[in-house]
């Protein structure tokens, strides 16, 4: 191979660990700024290697990555096709009406169009960059202290978890500086390049780095020394409260004192429901406001429940049918103390084992069954879903309301500004029954620009109301926001409300007939709302977006309320951010992001581990394949059970230790001519009596076959192979 050759083979293969390092400088500014289309960008970054590394001239160099810029700007952020001249105009407007803008210094207010072009020009420099540094200097530490502290800071500042991201780049780093270190070297020694060489003084450091690398992932890790900084260092500057408040992990809590706050996801499974449908699983309700959060009445009213005796007397929920009664079985797989209801609960069967029956209380406050057993343990539980009339939920005569009833869940804070009452007396105004008017809360967030939103979601100041805030200032949030501001609202108009936490349906993961398996985790914690209608009681409501609560109404008389009223469960318990147009159009420009980043998660670090530190100790196993695998094959075949679910698939094997020992079957050839040759050569008959045993085994004689000879044969024919 002449020099030339050699010297781009090399240097390509410095490109392909460069390609990877700068993924993993684009990964977490993807995660961060919520950039799509990632695949595209790693493909200018490609192209851009490609041609310094073909080193095409510079006039064709710049017409092939201007190419594809324009093109990925038309293609993106609009209809056209580069080729029309529609997006030939479309591009050159982009570039007049932003450079027009940075000539005036509105450099704010540039375009998202023209901010993907500096991106663009970004990386051509830094890949520019990085060439220079391979090329001429041969040493890119610097490069790669830069990488190391850029996603250091994203981890410490951001959401973004660098941790797997900073292991690769150290390793990927290591790697690049030893090739380029031994390039040198060779270079001052004036020893001619060959890969013989190479390898040769590279091999070493290489399996050294890879097996401190292995021996570091499997070892135990220590817990953090020094505390987090980043707490001390956003309360020094006043960051400890701003928009966007703390970030907290998603789940089922009791304290909702204090609401507001982004959070993270997690993907903790809590527990399994079989079940027929798809619901929501009640947990408690909680009824004083505070204008920061939700708290319980003070009350000792405790109630032993009867292990599979009716609880509807201890319940104030009503039940559907008798015909329509149905079991569910739950698997808790997280360890609670309290039992997660379906709506239309009947009777609940709850034992650690057959013998053992767990105790159950229900707070008659707040509807919560607790049990005297916190683990993991499998309950059953009969149901019937409440069907309401819609003559009795729309009926305008007036019906009493227990005073009790009023008093407790019509609290409202003295704090509660007159806006949020005034707000809730607008949306109502014209409708005639309760019913309607809770109807017309639930739909008021949909239909006035409010917005599903897990991050950024504030929490309010010192002396501001949280409901206030989110129907006035901020309109984003998640459920405990959209559930919070309804109760308020109901309650501001005079129709008893309380607020409701539990768990949305989940995922379904199995089916046997009409009976599904779903699966229920920490992310499908969730609150929603329960309001007092007149002459039916307590209906379920659903305000916060994209989703959707399982009322199940039974219309009696035609009206045009059916398709706008009939909700169910079954469609849909998660946020569907399609019914939101921005969110839509976010969720568009980062499918290819989430597919790339679903795949690394799934690849993990040891992959890249054994990639790194592995493959060169493979290489050599490999071309030694003959001095190894028939001594590890044999070791193996001697101590398997030979019998009749094993006998065929230890013929193979044997098969392949020969194969391996030089004694191949050549083509066309019956086993019973191998099997002399092999016979001959060792001077037994064992592969015969094995083979004779295996044909009577393939061809049903599987009676005739005694097992304990042709374990005999078959020790005695290891071992001739291993010797």
């Amino acid at each position: 191979m002449k020099n030339g050759a050699y010297k781009t083979i090399e240097l390509a293969l410095y490109y392909v660990l460069i390609f990877f390092i700068l993924r993993e400088w684009l990964t977490p500014i993807m995660s961060v700024t919520g950039i799509g289309y990632v695949d595209l960008i790693l493909l200018f970054i490609a192209l851009c290697l490609a041609i310094s590394l073909f080193r095409l001239p510079i006039f064709i160099s710049w017409i092939v990555k201007i190419s594809y810029i324009s093109w990925f700007i038309v293609y993106v952020y609009s209809d056209l096709s580069i080729f029309s001249n529609e997006g030939i105009q479309f591009l050159l407007n982009e570039l007049l009406y932003n450079f027009a803008l940075m000539f005036q210094g509105e450099f704010f207010h540039i375009t998202n169009s023209f901010q993907s072009i500096l991106f663009f020009i970004l990386i051509w420099m830094l890949v520019y960059l990085v060439h220079h540094w391979l090329t001429v200097r041969m040493n890119i530490f610097y490069f790669l202290v830069l990488t190391v502290v850029f996603i250091g800071i994203l981890d410490t500042f951001t959401d973004y978890d660098g941790t797997t991201a900073i292991v690769k780049v150290v390793l990927l780093g290591l790697l690049m500086m030893v090739f380029l270190f031994v390039k040198r070297l060779m270079l001052q020694s004036g020893i001619s390049f060959n890969w013989y060489n190479y390898l040769k003084l590279a091999l070493p450091v290489l399996l050294m780095i890879g097996m401190v690398v292995l021996v570091g992932a499997l070892l135990p890790k220590a817990s953090p020394q020094w505390p987090d900084p980043v707490p001390y260092i956003k309360t020094m500057a006043g960051q400890g409260n701003g928009l966007g408040g703390p970030v907290k992990k998603i789940g089922y809590d009791e304290d909702d004192s204090q609401l507001g706050g982004s959070f993270v996801g997690d993907d903790t499974v809590v527990f399994i429901a079989h079940a027929t449908t798809k619901q929501y699983w009640r947990v408690e309700t909680k009824d004083v406001y505070t204008s920061k959060g939700w708290e319980t009445s003070h009350s000792d009213e405790l109630a032993s429940i009867p292990l599979g005796e009716p609880i509807h007397h201890f319940h104030s929920l009503p039940v559907g049918p008798d015909e329509k009664r149905q079991f569910a079985h739950i698997e808790l797989r997280y360890p609670y103390d309290f039992i997660i209801q379906p709506y239309g609960l009947i009777s609940i069967d709850a034992r650690t084992d057959v013998e053992n029956p767990i105790r159950l209380i229900m707070n008659l406050e707040t509807e919560k069954i607790s049990t005297d057993y916190a683990g993991e343990f499998l309950y059953h539980v009969e149901y019937s879903t409440p069907e309401y009339l819609y003559s009795d939920l729309t009926s305008t005569i007036q019906q009493p309301i227990d005073s009790s009833i009023q008093e407790k869940y019509l609290q409202l804070p003295e704090s509660l500004p007159q806006r949020v009452i005034d707000l809730a007396k607008e949306i109502v105004e014209g409708k005639e029954s309760d019913y309607d008017k809770a109807r017309a809360i639930e739909s008021y967030f949909r239909l006035n620009g409010f917005r599903y939103e897990t991050e950024g979601v504030p929490v309010p100041d010192e002396g501001q109301d949280y409901v206030d805030q989110f129907l006035f200032e901020s309109k984003i949030g998640y459920c405990d926001n959209f559930s919070t501001a309804m109760v308020v609202m109901l309650r501001a108009v005079g129709i008893p409300a309380r607020w409701v936490k539990g768990f949305a349906g989940g995922e379904v993961i199995a089916s046997d007939g009409d009976l599904k398996t779903y699966e229920i985790t920490n992310n499908d914690a969730h609150s929603w709302v329960e309001a007092y209608i007149p002459k039916v009681g307590w209906v379920p409501f659903e305000p916060t977006i994209g989703f959707t609560t399982n009322r199940n109404i039974h219309y009696d008389f035609e009206t045009d309320a059916y398709q706008d009223d009939m909700l169910t469960v079954d469609e849909d318990t998660e946020p569907d951010k399609l019914k939101d147009e921005q969110n839509e159009e976010m969720k568009q420009h980062n499918a290819e992001f989430t597919s790339f980043k679903n795949w690394l998660n799934h690849i993990g670090p040891i992959l890249n581990i054994a990639f790194i530190g592995i493959v060169m100790a493979s290489i050599l196993l490999f071309i030694f394949r003959k001095r190894w695998m028939p001594k590890l094959y044999s070791r193996w075949l001697k101590h398997q059970t030979i019998n009749e679910a094993t006998f065929e698939i230890i013929y193979l094997r044997l098969l392949k230790v020969l194969e391996l020992n030089g004694l191949q079957r050549k083509e066309g050839q019956t086993l019973q001519s191998f099997a002399k040759e092999v016979d001959e050569i060792f001077s037994s008959t064992h592969m015969s009596q094995i083979t004779e045993a295996y044909e009577n085994y393939i061809y049903g004689n599987k009676q005739q076959i005694d097992y304990g000879k042709v374990k005999e044969c078959w020790e005695n024919l290891i071992n001739r192979t291993s010797s």
